[in-house]
């Protein structure tokens, strides 16, 4: 787990040329209901749409009552995996295609990796270069490293 107030400092150091980022955990990728939404919704203000679909998902994925999930053996170990055969999601799929469906599959199955107990997205500092979870030498690395660099942009010259 990374503190919140590192969190809240690393926020304000990284942007969107730099190798970390903070990722909600668990929380569906808009861009997908965009992409969706684009396409069906021609001639409708396809954003809003988009919009309010994407959040009525991000709704269902916090009710605790919704449990699309099964047990089945992977690779020798018993694992939780998203249950194809779910109303809800059989219903996304076939609506919206498989798009909006993966984008739904991704976030609940962070959900239930980083935060099964409160169903609620969780921030984390990912290495977007390698697509995981960066580790905590690897963001302390990065924190030593630009504070060299600013400090040697602030030591006045001889």
């Amino acid at each position: 787990m990374v503190w919140p107030f590192l969190l809240q400092g690393l926020q304000e150091m990284l942007n969107y040329r730099t190798t970390f980022a903070i990722k909600r955990m668990g929380e569906i990728n808009h861009e997908a209901f965009q992409e969706v939404c684009l396409l069906k919704f021609v001639n409708e203000d396809w954003k809003e749409k988009a919009a309010v679909l994407c959040s009525l998902w991000q709704e269902y994925l916090k009710d605790g009552q919704w449990h699309p999930f099964k047990k089945e053996i992977v690779k020798g170990q018993l694992q939780e995996v998203i249950n194809d055969d779910d109303e809800k999601l059989k219903g996304l799929r076939n609506e919206y295609g498989g798009v909006a469906y993966e984008a739904v599959k991704t976030a609940l199955l962070e959900l239930n990796e980083y935060n099964p107990s409160g169903r609620y997205a969780t921030p984390v500092v990912w290495n977007r270069k390698e697509g995981r979870r960066a580790s905590l030498k690897e963001i302390m690395q990065y924190v030593i490293k630009q504070l060299k660099s600013h400090k040697r942009k602030r030591m006045p010259l001889p």
